[in-house]
């Protein structure tokens, strides 16, 4: 059984690793990064989705506005020419010409408004079925990051636990051994010890611990690993 001053010491490292591992787990937890990949690229598609809708809408005025320009006009000419202030042949000539000139455009006006009035109802279409998806997502997201907070707040619990005990069992520890475990703990990520498995070998770094190293550290002697140094945790299976 390892000596009584290493136990104290080994209770210590137990708190400092548990409060290692919930740092690990802490900054290990995931805020959702699959799902919020995912509604990245949805809502790329939705900008772009909504960017096409909203133009063939901008056209579509566009348009509208330039076929009645175009009416206006022919209402115009047509009264000009069959009004009775027209009688000259030749203007007579240019009007009829300038109304079907005027025509002709109305028509490609109307070619290009019915490729919209057909393309406008699908395009709507799906700029909705992306704002559900994107809808759906951020209740998925929303859900999951609910879990992973309660997640958070329990390791915080279980840190706040630990790191209240640290400083108590610190104090039973006597203070040459605990600066020398300090100091190793340090440059170690926060783990200053390491046990010896039932094969011999180090727990931190698998490394093989001599027989020798092994009787010293039951014996409460402070024996560090050959291979990271840590302090070494031989026992009979208690604490």
């Amino acid at each position: 059984m390892a000596d009584l001053e290493l136990r104290k010491l080994w209770k210590l490292h137990l708190v400092d690793h548990q409060l290692a591992d919930i740092r690990q787990r802490a900054a290990a937890l995931d805020p959702g990064r699959k799902i919020l990949a995912e509604l990245a690229s949805l809502n790329t598609k939705l900008e772009a989705q909504s960017a096409h809708v909203k133009t063939l809408v901008g056209n579509q005025t566009d348009i509208e506005l330039e076929q009645k320009s175009l009416d206006d006009k022919l209402k115009r000419i047509d009264k000009e020419l069959y009004g009775g202030k027209v009688v000259n042949t030749k203007e007579v000539a240019l009007l009829e010409k300038e109304i079907a000139h005027l025509k002709s455009m109305k028509g490609d006006l109307d070619v290009k408004l019915l490729e919209i009035w057909e393309a406008l109802p699908a395009a709507k279409k799906e700029l909705a079925a992306v704002q559900a998806l994107v809808a759906t997502k951020n209740g998925e997201l929303a859900e999951f990051q609910k879990k992973v907070l309660v997640v958070k707040a329990q390791l915080e619990k279980e840190f706040k636990e630990r790191a209240e005990l640290r400083p108590r069992l610190a104090r039973e520890v006597a203070a040459s051994m605990l600066d020398r475990y300090e100091a190793i703990r340090q440059k170690h990520g926060g783990i200053g010890m390491a046990g010896v498995s039932r094969k011999s070998s180090c727990e931190a770094c698998g490394t093989n611990v001599p027989v020798k190293s092994v009787e010293n550290s039951k014996e409460g002697k402070i024996v560090t690993c050959e291979a990271c140094h840590r302090i070494l945790y031989a026992s009979d299976g208690l604490i």
